[in-house]
């Protein structure tokens, strides 16, 4: 073998080397977004968990997400980037419960995390309360 091919067959070793490392580290990386992908949703729309879920939506929520969600509540103004319109994310599973709920325990590029804040019983129960306001606002 040419000391040109030993050459070129280290840099490919080397090249994939690094290629696997990047995608294993990509997915450890995201490993809890996607075991949140496929958590099953502990009250499923139940009446309770949706009610408890609007005393903390107007508590925590409605200041930046306004009254029915849609991202217009009055701090939102003062915010450099608008919250999002979450009565128009999909319904599962295009945009399961569990990355919903993901989002609001681990927060994203201006909302806040809540996972110190609120419980995780506490977390699903404004899952339900953002799913129960969508379909009351028929988006």
């Amino acid at each position: 073998m040419s000391r040109e091919s030993a050459v070129r067959r280290d840099r490919f070793r080397w090249i994939l080397a690094a290629a696997l490392a990047l995608g294993t580290l990509a997915g450890l990386y995201h490993l809890d977004l996607l075991k949140a992908a496929v958590a099953a949703n502990p009250f499923p729309g139940s009446a309770p968990s949706v009610s408890r879920g609007g005393l903390l939506w107007k508590q925590d929520c409605e200041a930046c997400h306004g009254v029915d969600g849609r991202g217009d509540g009055p701090v939102s103004a003062s915010l450099r980037k608008r919250p999002k319109d979450l009565t128009r994310i999909a319904l599962p599973p295009v945009f399961p419960d569990g990355i919903v709920a993901y989002r609001i325990a681990n927060g994203g590029e201006v909302m806040p995390a809540w996972k110190s804040v609120l419980s995780t019983d506490d977390i699903w129960d404004l899952v339900n309360f953002i799913r129960a306001q969508r379909s009351h606002t028929g988006n």
